[in-house]
């Protein structure tokens, strides 16, 4: 799901980024352990950069120790143990994945929707898990994907409408990363953005494949000629768009206090997702290139 929450990786220091990469290993083992291997394959840097944020705003133990897994079976890598510290981020994740799988069924032709289907199956037990532990974040979750799914079928060309309920949905996570109320207000505001700026980074992302097969698409919508995408005025837009976001973002992470893991959380928000969404741009110019 998505994955537009990472690093930038030159402007970080060895150890840091294994103390990351240890964190979504974390994670992933937790996955496994608590919802099942096909949980594990689900798994983004969006929730590993949330995983993050829960070990930061707490001083529970988080012992680092080399594991192995199944995707270095044969060496071991760095794993954090810090089971407590991760269950509510593993909770989350497989409301949210479920949610975005039922959605993707839904918006799926004919043919294609065996795989969601199968995948959306294979979850069930899984979501249903999570669902007891936060029966109110399922709930909520379920509430924003159908307002979602209204938006997209009334073809909402807005792209601050149509992140919306994305953006609600990362506010409830975030805030639930704290139990004190202050810092819940905060992370309220900074799960918004964080959740916006992935909506219209995943938007941008898939402009053209969406223009092309006819899938909604608030950038394509709000397109100014019919026959043809005009990019260089949506990437105009977009990158406005993505600017203020980020700027506002960081000016409400100001106020977290970070406990631990700091570099690599400043990492992320200051640089990583502006790269990140610098990095798409240049996808496309690179690709216009090739077809000219």
């Amino acid at each position: 799901m998505f994955g537009y929450v990472k690093p930038f990786k030159p402007h970080m220091r060895i150890c840091e980024y294994d103390t990351y990469k240890a964190v979504y290993c974390g994670l992933c083992k937790i996955l496994g352990k608590e919802y099942g291997f096909v949980s594990r394959m689900t798994l983004s840097y969006d929730f590993a950069f949330l995983g993050l944020m829960a070990l930061a705003l707490n001083d529970s133990p988080a012992e680092i120790e080399p594991q192995r897994c199944i995707a270095h079976p044969w060496r071991k890598t760095p794993c954090l143990k810090a089971p407590d510290g991760l269950v509510y981020t593993a909770a989350a994740a497989e409301i949210l994945i479920h949610n975005k799988i039922k959605d993707d069924l839904d918006d799926r032709r004919f043919l294609a929707k065996f795989f969601p289907w199968l995948l959306l199956k294979m979850t069930k037990r899984s979501y249903t898990k999570a669902e007891k532990l936060y029966p109110e974040l399922a709930a909520y979750t379920a509430e924003q994907m159908s307002r979602q799914a209204k938006l997209e079928k009334d073809n909402c060309k807005s792209i601050d409408r149509a992140s919306e309920p994305s953006s609600n949905i990362l506010a409830e996570i975030a805030a639930g990363l704290s139990e004190d109320k202050e810092e819940q207000r905060i992370l309220r505001r900074f799960g918004y953005l964080l959740g916006r700026y992935v909506y219209i980074a995943d938007a941008f992302d898939d402009v053209e494949k969406d223009f092309r097969k006819g899938g909604f698409n608030p950038l394509v919508i709000g397109n100014p000629t019919i026959n043809d995408l005009n990019l260089p005025e949506i990437q105009k837009r977009t990158t406005d768009s993505v600017n203020f976001t980020l700027g506002a973002l960081a000016d409400s992470y100001v106020h977290l206090e970070i406990k631990r893991f700091k570099p690599i959380i400043d990492n992320i928000v200051y640089l990583g997702l502006k790269n990140g969404f610098y990095d798409l741009i240049k996808k496309k110019e690179e690709n216009e290139e090739l077809d000219d």
